[in-house]
């Protein structure tokens, strides 16, 4: 730009001062013609009334020119605070973070500078919080309210047609463990919970804290092989090997969606299934597609087991 290449020439000469590039340009441009005017005066020993006229005439002339030339060197050494006000704007309009340039060592260097770092600051401090908000801070699975925003993106979604299945799932033994062996253990369950699950979501899955000892997941693929995913993980969760031995039991409850439901409802769904699952004595996983699948003791190792409504009549 040629405003930055009036600031960068004079920046030559006065580095450290924007205050000096203002006065250098309005003396240089404005008094300079006057100065030679009065020289002349002074140094000439006779001058005739024509030759004074014609000074004059230049003097003013050149005075004139000079104001017309100072305030164009003036618009272009102002480009870079015009610059500055339009980052800052269109940082608070479309959080578009600024570029300015950092070489200045003057006043409007330090600001521009200034600008750069402090809208960068702003930005991840903005970031961090929106993940602090979105995210559980202790089993870094979504929080409440990231959960409540993710499963409405996947509702949308799924009204252009991707499959979706929410499962609701609650800890069985998260009370017990901690009465017995101490909320750092309960903690840990979680939290191997969550990573456990990391290793099979895919990336527009995901799981959630929707509470205490309640989770959600949300599975994009058709019913069966949503369960079918469903499954392996549990039989993962009994088998695992934890540092503190202590087996992951846990309720599931399961619904898919269909055309016509929201969230909330959808959400009600896998809810009442996942209270079904605890009725019926807790580590089963209970679909809206009519299929129970049941954790056997973790004391034999042996993987869940699934039997269709159908087949246990």
């Amino acid at each position: 730009m040629a405003g930055l290449g009036v600031y960068r020439a004079l920046s030559r000469v006065f580095p450290h001062s924007f205050r000096a590039k203002l006065m250098a340009v309005v003396a240089g441009c404005t008094l300079l013609p006057l100065s030679v005017f009065l020289a002349w005066l002074l140094l000439a020993e006779s001058i005739t009334p024509p030759q004074l006229k014609a000074a004059v005439a230049l003097a003013v002339s050149a005075t004139l020119i000079g104001i017309l030339v100072a305030l164009v060197l003036l618009y272009h050494l102002l480009t870079p605070l015009r610059m500055m006000a339009d980052v800052v704007e269109a940082y608070y309009r479309e959080h578009r973070l600024p570029q300015l340039p950092e070489d200045g060592r003057d006043e409007v260097g330090l600001l521009m500078r200034g600008i750069n770092c402090g809208l960068r600051e702003i930005e991840t401090g903005i970031v961090e919080l929106q993940r602090s908000v979105r995210e559980d801070p202790l089993t870094h699975a979504l929080s409440r309210r990231g959960s409540d925003q993710a499963l409405l993106q996947c509702v949308e979604r799924a009204e252009r047609g991707m499959p979706l299945a929410l499962y609701v799932l609650d800890v069985d033994n998260l009370k017990p463990v901690n009465d017995e062996h101490g909320h750092v253990a309960g903690d840990r369950m979680l939290i191997d919970l969550v990573e456990s699950s990391r290793l099979w979501l895919q990336s527009e899955d995901w799981i959630g804290r929707w509470g205490g000892d309640e989770f959600l997941v949300c599975i994009h693929e058709p019913p069966p092989a949503a369960n079918a995913r469903m499954r392996e993980w549990l039989c993962a969760l009994t088998s695992m090997v934890r540092a503190d031995s202590i087996p992951i039991r846990i309720s599931v409850g399961g619904a898919h969606y269909r055309p016509g439901i929201d969230a909330m409802e959808l959400y009600r769904e896998a809810d009442a299934a996942m209270y079904s699952a605890k009725a019926q004595g807790g580590a089963k996983l209970v679909s809206d597609e009519g299929i129970v699948l049941s954790s056997p003791s973790s004391r034999n190792g042996a993987g869940w087991l699934g039997t269709t409504a159908a087949s246990r009549k």
